[in-house]
């Protein structure tokens, strides 16, 4: 009997041990293992307008799940994207997304600021006239962004106003607050550029969804450039994820690519396509980059 029972009480505790283990928080990338990393990655004034404008696209379509649900909003839209961090300039710092059927489309701007080389890059994000996303009116959206001196982050503060069920308009905020870096192991490899953040979703200025934001890109050193922007909700009502994949131009001068960008019902576990293929033309550069120094070393 007494055997018995410390079989079970070994069970019960090795089931408390596990259930502890997997509710712990989540490690930092492995990036940040020795501490703050303050490493210039050189962003360029397109590089920051296109990014800001990925983000603020993300945002809204965060808000019409919020505003319906992931199941409603699921779908593919494709997209264009185009900025040469021209001053004051909006129409040169652009997103357009389309819903399929190209009926409905929304259009947003990026204004860059003189930026201070003490400081960093400020910018604004706004809507060009109404919008729409898979029947979802919103209208109003503006986003103030920020980054640092280095280029290593990126935080904006968003406001939008989404017609709900009733035919009412609501409004919506949005935070995010996130790091970009280089792989510290590419040596001669292609240059990517990674980012991790997490993304605050409100209504009515009450925190209601939050999300794990990351992206790749891959700039255009001889190859086409890649992007790929990915969000997984992580509070909210149910699994939701967001993906922005895109491919064209991305260097210091010009930001020009299409894409798509979709929502589907993926938990944050499940792999995510667009990354792994980035992952493998890393490692695969990264082979060609070791063996061209063993070339020439030779």
């Amino acid at each position: 009997m007494n055997s018995k029972m410390n079989s079970l009480t070994s069970v019960i505790l090795f089931g408390f041990a596990t259930s502890a283990v997997s509710a712990e928080p989540p490690n930092a990338p492995s990036f940040y293992d020795n501490g703050s990393q303050e490493i210039s990655i050189d962003l360029s004034a397109a590089e920051m307008a296109a990014y800001a404008l990925y983000e603020s696209a993300m945002q809204v379509a965060e808000t019409i799940i919020l505003a319906s649900s992931c199941t409603s909003a699921a779908g593919s839209y494709a997209f264009s994207i185009t900025a040469d961090g021209s001053i004051e300039n909006p129409a040169s710092n652009q997103i357009s997304i389309v819903s399929p059927g190209g009926l409905e489309s929304f259009v947003l701007g990026a204004k860059l600021l003189v930026s201070d080389p003490s400081r960093g890059q400020l910018l604004s994000v706004e809507q060009a006239g109404n919008g729409s996303l898979n029947g979802n009116e919103f209208n109003g959206y503006l986003s103030q962004v920020a980054f640092n001196q280095l280029g290593t982050m990126m935080d904006s503060t968003s406001t939008v106003d989404v017609k709900g069920a009733n035919g009412k308009f609501d409004s919506f905020q949005g935070k995010v607050i996130k790091d970009f870096y280089l792989d510290p192991n590419s040596g001669n490899a292609l240059p990517y550029i990674y980012d991790w953040g997490l993304q605050d979703i409100a209504k009515l200025n009450y925190p209601a969804n939050k999300y794990w934001q990351r992206s790749k890109s891959l700039r255009d050193d001889g190859v086409a450039g890649r992007t790929v922007f990915v969000k997984d909700r992580l509070t909210g009502s149910s699994a939701c994820r967001i993906v922005m994949d895109s491919s064209g131009s991305n260097n210091q001068d010009i930001f020009l690519q299409n894409g798509t960008l979709t929502i589907s019902t993926e938990k944050p576990s499940d792999p995510v396509p667009a990354f792994d293929a980035l992952e493998q033309n890393l490692s695969i550069n990264n082979l060609l980059g070791n063996l061209g120094g063993l070339i020439k070393i030779k």
